[in-house]
């Protein structure tokens, strides 16, 4: 399946944005008038999990002024796949204050597409379990 890609494009609400934190990305979705919900804070990895909420907050608490927000530019499978822009805005304010998190299983990545897609998917944890299982080869 082709995927989309990740460009420096005008936000609209029903975005998928992420914005570079270290070395990985912290992701939201766009609901508008300068707000965005996301699963947690940018640096809340080295927050204890069980503090961790979804949070309706303004675009400036996702990042910093400087920051680049990119939007996800979607393939044209994705397109048919994908909800609605008004459906996944409402998908994600419906989950505002819930917990649950975890780097592995339910962190920033998976909430997003869960809110476009309806399934829970992460590439960034996707692609790390691919780098130990080909570093774990390399060493047999």
């Amino acid at each position: 399946m082709k995927k989309g890609e990740w460009q420096l494009i005008d936000l609209y609400p029903g975005a998928h944005i992420r914005v570079k934190v270290g070395n990985f990305y912290h992701h939201g979705i766009y609901i508008g008038d300068g707000e965005v919900v996301q699963f947690g804070l940018p640096f809340d990895m080295y927050t204890d999990a069980k503090d961790v909420k979804v949070l309706r907050s303004p675009i400036s608490d996702f990042c910093k002024p400087n920051d680049f927000i990119e939007v996800y530019v979607y393939s044209r499978k994705e397109l048919k796949q994908k909800f609605k822009d008004e459906v996944i805005i409402a998908n994600a304010l419906s989950h505002v204050g819930e917990g649950g998190y975890s780097i592995i299983k339910n962190n920033c990545e998976h909430f997003a597409n869960f809110c476009v897609f309806g399934k829970k998917i992460s590439g960034q944890i996707d692609g790390a379990y691919r780098d130990v299982d080909e570093m774990y080869k390399k060493e047999k």
